[in-house]
């Protein structure tokens, strides 16, 4: 038998077991590549790495299936193979997804799109919109996210493949289930994962177990929820394939504080983090962890609740940190440049060098004073000048306000990259004015995010209108803008703004890091009051209402399901009562 009969043997034999036997496919893939790398043949070393990382990713293994993904990539790059560099790029895009590098598996997705589009391969077409939809999911624009697998739908019809019809029916389902349609959310999902099973999917009817799970939940069918979770564990188990165990398993944990069951949550929860560290699904692990909290707000254990948010924000920012970094590494030479002050006091000024010197290191300090400032509060910046650090504090009444840009991400497409930094940045900067009016402290920007607090590091009692009043100029602001835009014909920007008010926990954590932040339920009450709210519209708590209806025009919403929250007051605030 010749080497490459040899070599199509194994893989055979690791395609034909990557759902029943992975370790044995695992053990395959390695033995072709060796065989492959002996050969010099890079075209079957490209073949063998790319189903080693599809392996790697079916055990969990993900970092492992990242790296083995990129050096096929490079051989099939090197062979010129297009199709193949497709296949590869969009399981990178997959993997990536998976870990939370969004950006990362946006660039590979649309990669292999573009190839495939020019080599009109409408089912691989299909498969990539089916990925892009899941990246749109995790970055929370389900307005992209549906025309991307309503897309996909469409060519998986044309050319009649069953599997990604199924799939998207799996998506377009999961995507129904989170806008509260859960009538079509249930047509799409019913038999799927009995489907997937006849496809020989396992993977999918894992998943589709776990959306049916997902489904009754957030329709209040607990008993039923749960089935479909424990079902879910039990195929995950039987077919050796550890995606969506950890989906499941927190899924348990978070269905059973909403039933009451609080102590039985802590095993589930306390399994889903630890495989998904395992597994490095930091999305899985970040969301655990904010169903942590719950568990331990419920069990009354305030401390390790306030530990696990914190890990969560660690989880939630660790992407977006480099602006952070940056600021930090400025921050040390502030320290060095007062070091060198005062040993040019000591010597004092004995030359006209030395007293050049002098200037230019005041000159540092006080650019750097000005960008420490950027980064706290005041009073915040002169503790850590004064003693070198700056405690956690608690806050008991405090307004905080979320701010997003709506479809951001399908208008920002139509900008170029120098009109998109210009354009928000021209907002952001309109906010930093209007928040400085009104005794309001600026936390963070996440991409097009905007987040701020009324009452701390100074608490006082007008909090809620302080913020009530800035969001309306915010709005005002916003207004006038797009008047501008549309009387020159060119695209705008909407927001829209939610706001709670309540106890956080604010200081400077991290050693890695280094940012002023907020923590507590009121904090996650806030985002999700953001999420519910409308375009150019403010959603507000209940909390928030009671400190404003007596001096702001309010319409109450009713109660209206949030994540993690279950069903909550809202109110739109409308105006200032005689404003």
């Amino acid at each position: 038998m010749t080497h490459t009969a040899t070599i199509e043997e194994m893989l055979a034999f690791a395609r034909a077991n990557i759902s029943i036997d992975i370790a044995a496919a695992c053990v395959a893939c390695e033995s072709a590549i060796e065989l492959s790398r002996t050969e010099h043949d890079q075209t079957y070393e490209g073949e063998a790495r790319h189903l080693h990382a599809q392996v790697l990713f079916s055990q969990g293994q993900i970092p492992s299936a990242i790296e083995q993904i990129r050096k096929a990539i490079a051989l099939r790059e090197t062979i010129g193979d297009r199709l193949k560099i497709s296949v590869s790029l969009n399981s990178l895009g997959i993997f990536l997804n998976e870990i939370g590098d969004y950006s990362g598996a946006l660039e590979s997705s649309f990669r292999s799109l573009c190839i495939n589009e020019e080599i009109d391969n409408k089912r691989l077409i299909s498969i990539v919109l089916i990925n892009i939809g899941s990246i749109y999911h995790r970055l929370n624009n389900p307005s992209e996210e549906m025309k991307t697998y309503e897309r996909s739908l469409l060519i998986a019809a044309e050319i009649g493949d069953k599997s990604l019809i199924a799939a998207n029916h799996l998506n377009l389902g999961l995507l129904y289930t989170n806008q509260g349609g859960f009538e079509r959310a249930q047509e799409c999902l019913d038999g799927l994962s009995e489907l997937f099973i006849s496809l020989k999917d396992s993977r999918n009817a894992i998943n589709a177990l776990n959306a049916f799970g997902t489904l009754c939940y957030k329709s209040k069918q607990y008993d039923k929820a749960l089935e479909k979770y424990f079902a879910c564990i039990e195929l995950s188990r039987e077919t050796g394939n550890s995606t969506g165990m950890e989906l499941a398993l927190m899924n348990i944990g978070e269905t059973k504080i909403r039933m009451g069951l609080v102590a039985e949550a802590k095993p589930f929860l306390d399994e889903a983090i630890a495989l998904a560290e395992k597994n490095s699904q930091r999305s899985i692990l970040k969301e655990a962890k904010l169903i942590l909290v719950d568990y331990y707000n419920a069990m009354g254990d305030f401390k390790n609740a306030f530990d696990a948010l914190r890990s969560y924000s660690d989880l939630k920012d660790e992407l977006l940190n480099i602006q952070n970094l940056k600021q930090l590494g400025e921050l040390k030479l502030k320290y060095d440049f007062e070091k060198k002050e005062k040993e040019a006091e000591i010597n004092h000024l004995k030359n006209i060098e030395l007293k050049q010197a002098f200037d230019n290191l005041h000159h540092e300090k006080m650019r750097s004073d000005k960008l420490l400032l950027n980064i706290l509060p005041e009073e915040v910046a002169e503790e850590l000048k004064q003693t070198g650090t700056s405690p956690a504090r608690f806050f008991e009444a405090v307004s905080v306000m979320f701010i997003d840009i709506a479809n951001f991400t399908s208008i920002s497409q139509q900008l170029s990259p120098a009109e998109l930094v210009g354009e928000i940045d021209f907002i952001f900067r309109g906010f930093d004015e209007i928040i400085s009016r009104y005794r309001i402290e600026k936390i963070k920007t996440i991409g097009d995010a905007y987040m701020c607090v009324a009452g701390i590091p100074v608490q006082y009692d007008d909090h809620a209108a302080h913020m009530a009043d800035a969001a309306l100029d915010m709005l005002s602001f916003i207004d006038q803008h797009k008047k501008k835009k549309i009387t020159a014909g060119k695209v705008f920007f909407e927001i829209r703004i939610g706001i709670n008010s309540g106890a956080v926990v604010a200081g400077i954590v991290g050693s890695s890091k280094f940012a002023y932040d907020i923590w507590g339920d009121t904090v996650n009450t806030a985002a999700r009051m953001q999420q519910n709210s409308e375009v150019g519209r403010i959603n507000v708590s209940g909390d928030t209402y009671l400190l404003l209806h007596d001096r702001f025009q309010t319409t109450h919403r009713g109660k209206i399901y949030a994540k993690n929250k279950g069903e909550v007051d809202m109110y739109f605030l409308d105006s200032k009562i005689g404003g």
